[in-house]
Formats: C-alpha cells, sequence, structure tokens
C-alpha cells in the first residue's frame, strides 16, 4: 500500500470510528431518555387530602413512592412556609409532618398548601390544595346532668355548644353521641343561648362493671378536628350483684347448643357450651352494638316503659352466672336483662313507643325483636316463640309485638327483656319506675 493509499484508509477508519462513536452516542441518548420517559414510574404521595383542613395542630403521615425529590410548602398570601424538603433514598418512604399553624404564624382562613416531587426529567407531581385554617376549637357548656347515676343504669344530659359538627359523652374507649334538642333550654339565669348556639340531648349507659372512678367527658368537635372537652362530675354508684350457680347436662347442650350450632349431632359436649357461651354471645353483642347505631334523631316514647304483664322475675340484670357441668366449672356469662316469666307463649307487648330495628334471630337471644325510642335508646325482647312485626314499622305502647318462648339460650318459656343505650345493656328496672323518668329525664325536659 502507498503512501497515499495508506492516508486515505486511515482516514476512511477514522471516520468510520467517529461514526460509530456518534451513532452509539446518540443510541445512548435516546436510550437514557426513553428510560426516564418510560421506564421510571410516576411519583406517588398518599395521605394529601388530609391537608385540606388544619386545626390548632394535626399529624398528616404521608407515603411516597417512587420519590427522588420532594418539597411541599403553605402559601397565605405572600407568606410562604415549607414544611417539607427531602431528597428520600429509599423508594419508599414514609413521612410525618405535626403542623400548628399558629407556630407557622398562619392565620385561620383559606391558604393553599403547595406540592412539588420528581422521579426523574419527565415524571413529575404536582398539587396545589386549597386548604382552611381553623384554630379555634368550638364553644362547650354542660348545662344538665344527673346528681348521681348507678352502675347497670343511665344518665341523661343536656348540653350546648356553638360551631361544633359532633357533640358526645366518652367514656374510656366508649362514645355516645348527643343529639340536636327539638326546643332550646333557657340558661340558669333564664336567659336564652347565644346566636349560634344549639342545645343538645344525650343519653348513656353505665355500662355493667364501669368502676366508682370512672369519668365522663362531653366533647364538641369540629370538622376541623379541634376539640372542646368537660369532665363531667357525677359520682358513680357501685352495686352489689347476685352470683348463682347453674348445673348443666347433655340434655340441655343437646337440646339448645345443638340448634345454635346448626348440628346434629354433639361430640364435645363441654366445648359445644363454651362456644355457644362465649363465642357466639360476643357476636351477638357485637350485632347490638351495630343495631344501635341507626337510631332516630328524636325521643319516640312516652312515659314509664311496661312491663310483662302477669309476670314473675326469674332472673334480674347484672347476675353473675358460673355455669357447672358434671361438677366442673366450663364458662361464666353476666345476664345484662331481666327474664319474666308467665304463662307459655304469653303476648308481650312493646314496652313503649317506636320503631322496630331489628325483628328476626339474634343467636343466643333467639327470636328477637328490638325497638328504637329514639336517642339511642332501645327495648329488646328475647327468645319469643313468635314476631309478629317486621323491621321498619312503628308501634305504640302496648301492641302486640310477639309471645314469649324458649327460643336461643334459654332452659324454658320466658321472655329476655333488656334496655340499651347506644347498645349496652342496661338494667330496666329503671325505665320501669315513672318517678325516676320524671327526675332524671322529663324534669331536664321541661327546661
Amino acid at each position: 500500500m502507498n503512501k497515499l493509499n495508506y492516508i486515505k484508509y486511515k482516514q476512511n477508519g477514522f471516520s468510520r470510528i467517529g461514526f460509530t462513536l456518534i451513532i452509539s452516542f446518540i443510541i445512548l441518548i435516546i436510550s437514557f431518555f426513553a428510560y426516564q420517559l418510560f421506564f421510571i414510574p410516576t411519583p406517588v404521595l398518599n395521605g394529601v387530602e388530609e391537608f385540606k383542613v388544619l386545626p390548632v395542630s394535626k399529624t398528616i403521615t404521608l407515603k411516597g413512592q417512587h420519590i427522588k425529590s420532594i418539597d411541599i410548602s403553605i402559601i397565605q398570601g405572600s407568606k410562604k412556609t415549607d414544611l417539607l424538603n427531602d431528597i428520600p433514598e429509599t423508594a419508599e418512604k414514609v413521612y410525618v409532618l405535626q403542623i400548628k399553624p399558629k407556630d407557622l404564624a398562619l392565620s385561620d382562613g383559606a391558604a393553599s398548601v403547595v406540592i412539588r416531587a420528581k422521579a426523574g426529567m419527565f415524571k413529575k407531581l404536582t398539587q396545589d390544595i386549597n386548604i382552611i385554617i381553623d384554630t379555634v376549637p368550638p364553644s362547650l357548656e354542660v348545662l344538665k346532668t344527673p346528681e348521681i347515676i348507678n352502675q347497670g343504669g343511665a344518665g341523661f344530659a343536656v348540653l350546648r355548644a356553638k360551631n361544633a359538627d359532633s357533640v358526645f359523652l366518652k367514656l374510656e374507649d366508649k362514645t355516645f353521641p348527643a343529639f340536636r334538642a327539638t326546643a332550646v333550654t333557657k340558661t340558669e339565669s333564664g336567659s336564652f343561648p347565644e346566636s349560634g348556639a344549639v342545645d343538645y340531648y344525650v343519653f348513656f349507659p353505665v355500662p355493667f362493671g364501669v368502676k366508682e372512678s370512672a369519668v365522663f367527658h362531653a366533647v364538641a368537635k369540629d370538622i376541623a378536628g379541634n376539640q372542646n372537652v368537660q369532665s363531667l362530675h357525677i359520682p358513680i354508684k357501685t352495686a352489689a350483684y347476685k352470683w348463682s350457680s347453674i348445673n348443666i347436662d347433655d340434655a340441655f347442650i343437646n337440646t339448645v347448643a345443638s340448634s345454635l350450632l346448626n348440628e346434629t349431632s354433639i361430640s364435645d359436649h363441654e366445648a359445644a357450651f363454651k362456644k355457644v357461651n362465649e363465642e357466639l354471645r360476643a357476636k351477638a353483642l357485637e350485632k347490638l352494638a351495630a343495631i344501635a347505631k341507626e337510631t332516630d334523631s328524636k325521643i319516640l316514647w312516652k312515659g314509664a316503659f311496661l312491663q310483662l304483664k302477669n309476670s314473675k322475675v326469674m332472673a334480674i340484670y347484672g347476675e353473675k352466672r358460673t355455669y357447672l357441668y358434671k361438677g366442673k366449672t366450663i364458662s361464666h356469662s353476666v345476664h345484662l336483662g331481666y327474664d319474666l316469666a308467665s304463662n307459655a307463649h304469653s303476648p308481650v307487648e312493646a314496652a313503649n313507643s317506636g320503631i322496630v330495628r331489628f325483628a328476626g334471630d339474634l343467636s343466643i337471644y333467639g327470636n328477637t325483636v328490638i325497638i328504637d325510642h329514639g336517642m339511642g335508646l332501645m327495648s329488646l325482647y328475647g327468645h319469643l316463640s313468635v314476631i309478629n312485626i317486621s323491621e321498619g314499622q312503628k308501634v305504640s305502647k302496648g301492641d302486640i309485638i310477639g309471645k314469649t318462648g324458649s327460643t336461643g339460650l334459654a332452659g324454658g318459656d320466658h321472655l329476655h327483656f333488656g334496655i340499651l343505650i347506644h347498645g349496652y345493656e342496661i338494667s330496666p328496672l329503671f325505665w320501669w319506675d315513672p318517678h325516676w323518668i320524671k327526675v332524671n329525664v322529663l324534669d331536664y325536659l321541661a327546661g
């Protein structure tokens, strides 16, 4: 090869190498942009809806995915306040933001939250959320409460709140909703409430086993989450409950447990009874709690409640029962109603006016009717042989709703009568007493 041809060869070689390098670079650029465009996932941030309303203090938990950088700020007027700036090192990250508007020098009113997150050159998350800052809790006044309440009994209170979206009483983990009063109650001085204030009525149970030291709290809460809490200084009078031992045998278990467990043959009688008395009982109580949520916002009843006619009390509220099988203790329960016995298949009257919320089989209670008397107050009729009414039906005091029987966990024909407040069974004894009702409810309604 002569020198000229050699030079041309080298030039062509460099040209091919240069062309190859250019093509490779172009492919690399295309691959990079393709990767950015098609393979990098869009950033995700869950929980941002919690920003919409900010109270005096709020904890917001955000769950981020595929985020390479994120910035969150609040803008109010010309003021910008940073809440979060982060470059996460992991594909998933949880952010917990404790936001206190006053500490951030933010004012009550409108503002916006601006969220900017990136996952690459093209994948971005942009959100501008209009929010309301509200740091003022609703006002709350406790107007009337009982002077004393009985363990296993009930109370009735009158509350007054302004700018509240929900008003309720709370006992430990239990919540009892209050309802708007149909009439305005005057203050102790005789004046009417300030404009915008609303009176509320609330029935509340003192469930079996509540301690003497327990404290009820009235709570008014707004949509932002601000709340006003007032303690109710009401002494709780404890009760001494009766203990009883009940001997059960194979015949009883075969008769009662087989139908409740839907089995024709029982091999382990002890286990079968324990399942009925403990597991099915617990499920029945859960059902009562669910039924209790469907209650009318008005008082539907009037006067003292009726007791089963010509009946004898066979068991009372709060009786602690121990079950013995072949001389051995196998289970326990607490009887949370009154057992009333008359003639077999005696007609059962509605104890007071209301709306039927349940009519059917309720496990250990057997054929059962539950009547809603409004504001969380209900009456329960268990072990019926016949049910004469249907769910949703309105009944008046004294209407025949069924007949006594021995369905469910019952050893003989009788009526299990219970009073419930927000799903908790309390003693019916007080509701049969017109004087107790007058002093503890009607006088409060009179203002």
